[in-house]
C-alpha cells in the first residue's frame, strides 16, 4: 500500500480495495487523507482509527466513502477557454484529416472523455461536434467513450438528467443548446433528447490498470492527474499514447503538467489550454 505516516488510512483503503476492488495505493497520500477525513466528521468519528472500526460494520458507508474518493466538480464546457480551442480548431481539425483519408466511406471519429463523471463533459463535446457538423453528422461513425471508476457517476451519465446549474458555463450564444438538445422537465430539470444517447458509450474504466481504448481522435483527462503520483500519472501517459491515433489530441487540466520522457512523444498545441498531439 501506500507506506503511509498515517497506518490506519492505508487500512480503510485495503476495505475500499476489499469491497469495491479498486487499488488507490498509487494515488497521492495527502489527497486521500483530506477526502478520508471528510468522512471521518461525517460519521463523527474522531480519528482514522474510530473511523475504520465504524466502516467495518456500517457497510452504507462504503458508499459515501467511494463518493468522497472519487468527487469531481463537472458541468456542461467547464473551463470555457479550453472548450473554445476544441471547438475552433481541434474539431475542425479532426473533421478535416477524416474526411481528406475516407474518401466515399463513413468516418469513424472516437473521443474519450477519462473520468469522465456523470457525462456533462462527454455531452459537450457531442454537442459542439454535432453542432459543427450539422445533417452530415449521419455520414460519420461518431464514439463519445465517456470512462470512470465511479459506477454511481455513471449511472447518472446513463439517465442524461441535469440541473440547470449545470449549464451555468453555456456563453449566451450557446444557451440555445439546451433547448436542442435537451427535454425541459419542469424544477430546473433537463432530460437528453433520445436521438443523443446513441453516440456515447458510458463505461467503467479504470485507467489506473484497465487496457487503454485504442485508435481514439481525441482524450480528455482533465484534473484527474492530482490524484496520481508521478510514476502512475508516467504509466497513464503512456497508456493514452498508445490510446491515441498517430495526430490525436490529450486534452490535460490547465493546471496539470506534461512531464518526464513521455513528453518526447508529444507535440505541445496549446500551452494555455496544456493541449498536446501525439507524434
Amino acid at each position: 500500500m501506500i507506506g503511509t505516516k498515517e497506518p490506519y488510512l492505508d487500512k480503510i483503503l485495503e476495505v475500499v480495495r476489499e469491497k469495491r476492488n479498486l487499488d488507490f495505493s498509487q494515488y497521492r497520500e495527502n489527497l486521500l487523507s483530506r477526502r478520508v477525513m471528510t468522512r471521518v466528521r461525517m460519521a463523527k468519528r474522531e480519528n482514522f482509527e474510530q473511523y475504520l472500526a465504524y466502516l467495518k460494520f456500517h457497510q452504507e458507508e462504503i458508499d459515501n466513502l467511494m463518493d468522497a474518493l472519487t468527487i469531481n466538480v463537472t458541468e456542461f464546457f467547464r473551463d470555457a477557454r479550453v472548450f473554445d480551442v476544441i471547438e475552433k480548431k481541434i474539431i475542425p481539425d479532426i473533421i478535416n484529416k477524416k474526411r481528406a483519408a475516407s474518401g466515399q466511406r463513413p468516418a469513424a471519429i472516437s473521443i474519450w472523455s477519462c473520468g469522465s463523471s456523470s457525462g456533462e463533459e462527454a455531452y459537450s463535446i457531442l454537442m459542439l461536434i454535432a453542432e459543427y457538423l450539422g445533417v452530415k453528422l449521419s455520414e460519420y461513425k461518431l464514439a463519445i467513450h465517456g470512462t470512470d471508476i465511479d459506477n454511481g457517476a455513471l449511472s447518472k451519465a446513463h439517465e442524461g438528467v441535469y440541473e440547470a446549474f449545470q449549464f451555468r458555463n453555456l456563453s449566451e450564444d450557446k444557451k440555445h443548446l439546451i433547448d436542442k438538445y435537451f427535454y425541459d422537465m419542469g424544477n430546473k430539470r433537463y432530460w437528453i433528447r433520445e436521438e443523443w444517447p446513441g453516440y456515447m458509450d458510458f463505461k467503467y474504466h479504470d485507467v489506473a490498470s484497465d487496457p487503454p481504448l485504442e485508435q481514439v481522435d481525441m482524450i480528455l483527462c482533465r484534473n484527474l492527474f492530482i490524484y496520481f503520483d508521478r510514476e502512475l500519472q508516467n504509466q497513464v501517459l503512456e497508456n493514452f499514447w498508445v490510446s491515441l491515433a498517430k495526430g490525436g489530441f490529450l486534452v490535460m487540466g490547465i493546471v496539470e503538467s506534461m512531464l518526464g520522457a513521455v513528453r518526447d512523444k508529444f507535440s505541445e498545441y496549446d500551452r494555455d489550454c496544456r493541449i498536446y498531439i501525439r507524434k
